[in-house]
């Protein structure tokens, strides 16, 4: 699938399209060019239904990871075609597995919210442990609860540690999570002023960075 410049862009952004385009015409070229034409038809020219085809094929033929989780975004939100939430997340799924953390996170979320929540969790963690804070936050706070959807019960070291990783990562509400547990003590947490004082710092500098000085207290 060639592409087909129909407005005036600038002459190199151009010229590097058209040969992304001509490396993965008829199935050629490398992962990443493909994967940049997708992008273009996607973002550029609002051009939802090649850019399916293009992530599709990149995806399905060289185990693109990025170009697996942006077909599932554009599944799941109905951009170039119906939504087609079991297709997004066999997308999803497909990226996961190549490595992709957000496309993890995805995943984890449409698992939890189908009530399947042994396994959503355990692709939330998978995202994890590849930095991706929203879930490391996820994982922690639904360990923090008293009761889970799978009576799973609570787990105060486990979800400490995963808000650590979401505060290092720069997730402010995993920031106050933490504030709150050392302020209080918690299960096998014991107070800690100091530690308090460290998060909830952290927390106001978090969101004051984010433009939001509101919502977050520390209590």
């Amino acid at each position: 699938m060639a592409l087909t410049i129909t407005e005036k862009l600038p002459e190199r952004y151009e010229e590097r399209m058209l040969s992304a385009s001509i490396d993965c015409d008829g199935g050629k070229g490398s992962g990443d060019a493909c994967h940049a034409v997708g992008e273009y038809f996607s973002v550029i020219r609002s051009d939802h239904v090649r850019a399916r085809q293009v992530y599709a094929q990149n995806c399905d033929d060289r185990g693109h990871a990025a170009s697996c989780f942006n077909l599932g975004r554009l599944l799941l939100g109905g951009k170039g075609g119906s939504e087609d939430d079991a297709a997004a997340a066999t997308r999803f799924l497909s990226g996961c597995n190549l490595g992709h953390a957000a496309a993890c996170h995805h995943y984890g979320i449409m698992a939890l919210q189908r009530g399947e929540s042994e396994k959503g969790m355990k692709f939330l963690a998978r995202a994890c442990e590849q930095k991706e804070p929203s879930s490391c936050y996820l994982v922690g706070s639904r360990l923090l609860r008293p009761k889970s959807d799978d009576d799973r019960p609570r787990d105060v070291l486990r979800a400490k540690k995963y808000l650590e990783i979401a505060c290092d990562e720069g997730n402010g509400p995993a920031c106050h999570n933490l504030a709150v547990m050392f302020k209080r003590g918690d299960e096998g947490v014991p107070k800690d002023d100091r530690l308090f004082e460290k998060y909830a710092a952290r927390t106001r500098e978090l969101v004051e960075a984010a433009g939001a000085t509101q919502g977050i207290r520390i209590a």
